[in-house]
């Protein structure tokens, strides 16, 4: 309809302005003909008008396809720019840095760190599981070893009974049992042996697994020593300070035994500090009497003492043009006096 609105206005306006229709001026009755056109128009006018409406629907969808495609073109180009863009990135603090890391190494660090902790679990229940065994064998030892212990403390109430024996009687009065009780005292003659055998064994074994734990102690705490001082990775440093402290430790009224005991590192960190302590208060105690031995100045009244009144600005000046040793140790001495 709005077509064919504008179709009859600009026919209008044509005729109107002596266009090619009539080449003149409207009259009163072209003019109602033109109105009435406008009013009611033709049925052909609403079909072209139809037709209209219908190519221009086609026409704004069609124009609405293309507007769909170019927008997922531009969210592919979008999408492809991102993901071929900088790889994204996070800040995040190592030994108290910040650092930028990308995602793809956050994602490889928190992996390392998770199969690290697993694995560090897993040792500790190792570790955990194998103390337990070893202290259940130890157990199983101790007891053993009080069984023989008792085992061999009647064998040698028996062997002494037996001991007691006249056998030269015996064999006279009763062969029969002579053999029986000499059967039975050697058996256990060789049972009380092999008890004691036993117990050495078990001795030697305790002695081996304490020097093994002792020695392993020992490293932990040389460990832990250099964590805390380590500036004793350098050996010659270590041993001069070893030597200091100990001998800090004598003067204390330590014995030597007692000072070659001293295994806990703790230990060795306290004596080190008292030490230290003590050389710093010697220090000190010798500056303050050097203070309280210097000689003091005495400054008439009314006299104002600056640095050209004391010679320290003038030394100063005739050191800065001569630069010889001799008016260096002047400007010294005018500090010192």
């Amino acid at each position: 309809m709005s077509m064919f609105i504008h179709r009859a206005l600009g026919h209008f306006l044509l005729n109107e302005a002596g266009g090619d229709s009539g080449g003149g001026a409207l009259d009163v009755n072209g003019g109602a003909m033109a109105l009435a056109a406008l009013l009611d128009p033709p049925a052909n006018a609403d079909g072209d008008a139809g037709a209209n409406a219908d190519a221009n629907a086609d026409a704004v969808q069609d124009q609405n396809t293309d507007i769909d495609v170019d927008a997922d073109v531009d969210a592919d180009v979008d999408a492809d720019s991102d993901t071929d863009g900088e790889p994204q990135t996070f800040t995040v603090k190592i030994d108290g840095k910040e650092v930028e890391v990308s995602l793809d190494e956050l994602k490889n660090g928190y992996q390392r760190q998770s199969d690290y902790t697993k694995k560090t679990m897993e040792a500790a229940e190792q570790r955990k599981a194998a103390d337990a065994e070893v202290q259940k064998a130890q157990q199983e030892r101790q007891q053993y070893a009080g069984e023989l212990h008792r085992m061999a403390v009647q064998l040698e109430g028996v062997l002494q009974q037996q001991g007691q024996i006249d056998w030269n009687a015996l064999i006279e009065s009763d062969p029969v049992e002579y053999l029986k009780q000499q059967q039975l005292y050697q058996q256990r003659q060789a049972l009380y042996q092999q008890n004691m055998s036993e117990q050495q064994k078990l001795a030697q074994q305790f002695q081996t697994e304490q020097a093994h734990a002792h020695q392993s102690y020992l490293a932990q705490q040389q460990e832990d020593l250099l964590a805390k001082l380590p500036d004793w990775k350098d050996d010659a440093k270590a041993a001069a300070e070893k030597a200091a402290i100990s001998k800090f430790l004598q003067d204390q009224g330590f014995e030597a035994g007692d000072i070659s005991t001293i295994a806990d590192h703790r230990h060795v960190l306290v004596a080190r500090k008292a030490m230290l302590y003590d050389q710093l208060m010697a220090k000190a105690n010798v500056q303050a009497r050097k203070v309280q031995e210097a000689p003091q100045r005495v400054v008439k009244p009314g006299v104002t003492v600056n640095g050209n009144a004391d010679g320290r600005t003038a030394a100063a000046k005739r050191h800065a043009k001569s630069g010889t040793v001799e008016s260096g140790a002047e400007v010294f001495l005018q500090f010192i006096d």
